[in-house]
Parts: C-alpha cells; sequence; structure tokens
C-alpha cells in the first residue's frame, strides 16, 4: 500500500536523531564496529543525509561529547567549586563523585567509544583528552590547592600532579567497569567501585576521616 511520500524531518530533528540512533548503536557494539551505514539503518533516513551533518564517524563522536562534557563538570561543580571545610569537604567529594560516576554507569559505552575515538582521531583526541580531561585536571588542582593552603589537604601534595592522578586513573577505572556494552555490573558491584573510588580520593586528600 502506497504510504505516500516520506515526511521530510527539519535538520536539528533530522541531527537529533542521528545522534540518539549513535548512542543506540554504542550501547550494544563497541566503537571499532561503528559505520555511518549502522548508526542510519536505525533512523529511517537515507545514509548520505549523515554528511549533512556530520563530516564522518569522529565528527558525529564529537559532537556525542559536547552533550556529556557539561553534565559532567555540572555534577562534580559543587565540590570543585566549594572552599575548605574540613570533614564537610569530605563529603561534598564523596556526593560528587558518586554523582558523577552514576554518568558512567547511565552511559559507559557511549563514553568509552568517545575514549577509543580519542586515541584514533586528533580532532576528538583535541575535545576530549586536551580538552574535557584537561579543564577537570585544571579545575581539581585549583581546589587541592586551595585545600592544601588551608591546612585541610596534607602539604606536601603537588596539587597538579595529584589531580591528574585522580583524574586519569578514575577515568580509566569508570570505563573499565562501566564501558564494555556486553558487560553491566551488578548494583553490588558498582556500589564497591564507588567506595573504592571514594576511599582513594578522600584518604589522599583529607586522610583516613579516622
Amino acid at each position: 500500500m502506497d504510504r505516500g511520500p516520506r515526511r521530510r524531518r527539519r535538520p536539528e530533528e533530522a541531527e537529533r536523531t542521528i545522534l540518539a540512533a549513535a548512542r543506540a548503536f554504542l550501547e550494544e557494539h563497541p566503537f571499532r564496529e561503528m559505520t555511518v551505514e549502522g548508526v542510519m539503518v536505525r533512523t529511517g533516513l537515507s545514509r548520505p543525509a549523515f554528511y549533512a551533518y556530520f563530516r564522518d564517524r569522529y565528527d558525529l563522536i564529537t559532537h556525542l561529547l559536547e552533550g556529556f562534557g557539561g553534565l559532567l563538570f555540572a555534577l562534580d561543580w559543587r565540590w570543585l567549586s566549594g572552599v575548605p571545610e574540613g570533614d564537610e569537604a569530605r563529603a561534598v567529594l564523596v556526593d560528587a563523585l558518586r554523582a558523577g560516576s552514576q554518568t558512567f554507569v547511565e552511559y559507559g559505552p557511549v563514553l568509552r567509544a568517545i575514549a577509543d575515538a580519542a586515541g584514533q582521531d586528533a580532532r576528538v583526541e583535541e575535545v576530549y583528552r586536551f580538552g574535557l580531561i584537561e579543564r577537570l585536571v585544571t579545575a581539581v588542582a585549583a581546589r587541592i590547592s586551595r585545600d592544601v593552603e588551608a591546612g585541610v589537604s596534607p602539604a606536601d601534595l603537588d596539587p597538579e600532579e595529584t589531580a591528574r592522578a585522580l583524574v586519569l586513573m578514575t577515568e580509566r577505572y569508570l570505563l573499565d567497569v562501566f564501558g564494555r556494552p556486553e558487560f553491566r555490573p551488578s548494583r553490588e558491584e558498582s556500589e564497591a567501585v564507588f567506595r573504592t573510588l571514594e576511599a582513594v580520593w578522600a584518604r589522599t586528600l583529607y586522610g583516613s576521616g579516622d
């Protein structure tokens, strides 16, 4: 039966449809299996429509990253922008780590795909590694500096190197645990991950808490 001409979508709607299809694909497959055809078959749009919005799959990944970057910073902002306040600083840090980790629980495979793409394409690397990650390192280092100056954190901490170690360790750890499409940790396994991160960050920055 003739259903008539296919409905034309507004440009912004078509772009959102492609981005949503890419996210759905990456929830099920690693980045190495991602193709333009594999994404577009989920959209109801023609393959050439892809190139009206994106140059290639790396450009598509960069657009996905732009949507996640602000979310990660927003979740951590209360601790990043806060002032040293002893035990309260530890509590705020724990809340920020849990909120940030939850993003990996929900979008882990997509975030791992972004990280994988950054290792293969200079444009994605610029936005991800030298953009988002470096901005986060700088923000964490600034917070550590304030804590050291206030006597809340150990005086012998190097704020920049400590921040870099904590951020890169956390990123790799969360991607390894939550970034595999074929494996989703249980609630108990996820809780163990959260507790481990909290212990590493809190003990490094604020001592044992005893």
